[in-house]
């Protein structure tokens, strides 16, 4: 069976990498420009949007204002995206194991609003430690329900309720949600009881690939 499985705030706490890079370019400036470091936070903070914003591009322009190497913020950076295994949840890592020893296809489909962060979005997801899990990998600036897909064999796993809706009425096998508290997009409910809900991957059912072999699926 095939498997679609999303990354951000669905395999991985986005949100939490974003803390500790503010949180590691605010120490370095601190640190390398002699700054307060509150102050610096607040700052860096303030001026970053996670949604679009490229956060290379970002740290250069911090380290310019601050007279810091360039080359060494990018550094900082990369290191912080590069130890990201803490970042990746861990039921979604033990969902992943289950999927390959029960011998099914699994694609990692991740959208991007800006498709010049394709290079920090596989970055992030080398340095989640759960690129090993997948097949193939899906790095798209494109709406995931318009893609030249095999939607009706495949079964997505995803936190967005737009990409949920949009993926349930491609008529795939099945449509998960992966509603963790954590997330500010679990407090959006979605008026569709066919899209199944789980907090957790441990909750997941996960059969043999052949038994939908045999089911004829």
């Amino acid at each position: 069976m095939n498997y679609y499985i999303d990354f951000d705030n669905t395999l991985y706490e986005t949100a939490k990498l974003t803390s500790l890079m503010i949180e590691g370019i605010s120490n370095f400036v601190s640190k390398t420009a002699g700054k307060d470091k509150q102050k610096i936070f607040d700052e860096v903070i303030r001026g970053f949007n996670s949604t679009t914003g490229n956060i290379f591009a970002y740290a250069e322009t911090i380290a310019s204002k601050y007279g810091i190497n360039s080359d060494d913020m990018r550094e900082c950076v990369e290191s912080i995206i590069d130890n990201g295994k803490q970042i990746s949840f861990d039921d979604a890592k033990r969902f992943l194991k289950r999927l390959k020893s029960n011998g099914h296809h699994v694609t990692l489909l991740t959208y991007i609003p800006d498709k010049s962060n394709s290079d920090y979005q596989m970055r992030k997801i080398d340095g989640s430690g759960l690129k090993e899990y997948f097949d193939s990998i899906i790095i798209t600036p494109e709406l995931k329900f318009n893609l030249d897909l095999d939607y009706k064999n495949g079964i997505f796993i995803d936190d967005d309720p737009r990409d949920l809706i949009g993926l349930y009425e491609k008529n795939p096998i099945k449509v998960i949600r992966i509603r963790k508290r954590s997330n500010k997009r679990s407090k959006i409910n979605i008026d569709n009881s066919n899209i199944e809900e789980h907090e957790s991957f441990d909750t997941i059912t996960v059969p043999k690939a052949r038994n939908y072999e045999d089911s004829g699926r």
